[in-house]
């Protein structure tokens, strides 16, 4: 799940509720139109995307096929060991019996990771940022990252991850410098 949310920079409650018919391996997409929550004395249910545009499909890299390929075999061996005491949801990520996940463990689970390692310690909402921060210094328009991340408008992506726009545009300047600046075998023209 942990490399999940930075290949897909989905919602912690988005990545719960994927279900196995929403991964199109042949083309490499997924869909997601429904997020998983739970509230105290209702358990864990599913409810509809957080917004109108948050229901939408997207690539992923072919590495992360690769997983829920890989994934898909080791929830098969967990319903085998469950056996009867499985419960069929068609959800991805699950409990030991099939069940659905509760958002809250997963947060407790990356908590209690960061903190037997050296890493900065992170939540895990932030490796959504990462994803979107990744894709936004790499160029990618502003209004493809704001779809990929289910943002009801640009601005909102705009707003949330203007220092990652600041940073893409100090490096487009230093590109134009590069391409403008005349050099000839190593020699600086422009001096």
């Amino acid at each position: 799940m942990i490399k999940m949310f930075i290949y897909s920079g989905l919602r912690r409650g988005e990545l719960c509720a994927l279900e196995w018919k929403d991964i199109d391996f042949e083309n490499s997409l997924i869909s997601v139109c429904r997020s998983s929550q739970y509230i105290p004395g209702k358990g864990i249910f599913t409810k509809e995307t957080k917004t109108e545009t948050s229901d939408r499909t997207i690539k992923l890299p072919l590495q992360a096929f690769e997983m829920f390929k890989e994934y898909e075999k080791v929830q098969k061996e967990e319903q085998l060991r469950a056996g009867d005491k499985w419960v069929k949801t068609d959800r991805i990520f699950t409990q030991w019996n099939g069940e659905p996940l509760h958002p809250d463990s997963i947060t407790g689970w990356f908590r209690e990771f960061i903190q037997k390692t050296d890493l900065p310690q992170v939540s895990i909402h932030s490796l959504r940022h990462t994803n979107i921060t990744l894709l936004i210094t790499a160029g990618v328009p502003l209004r493809t990252v704001s779809y990929r991340a289910g943002h009801a408008q640009t601005s909102t992506t705009a707003n949330i991850y203007s220092h990652a726009i600041r940073t893409a545009d100090e490096m487009a300047a230093d590109v134009l410098d590069d391409i403008l600046k005349p050099k000839i075998r190593g020699i600086n023209l422009s001096m």
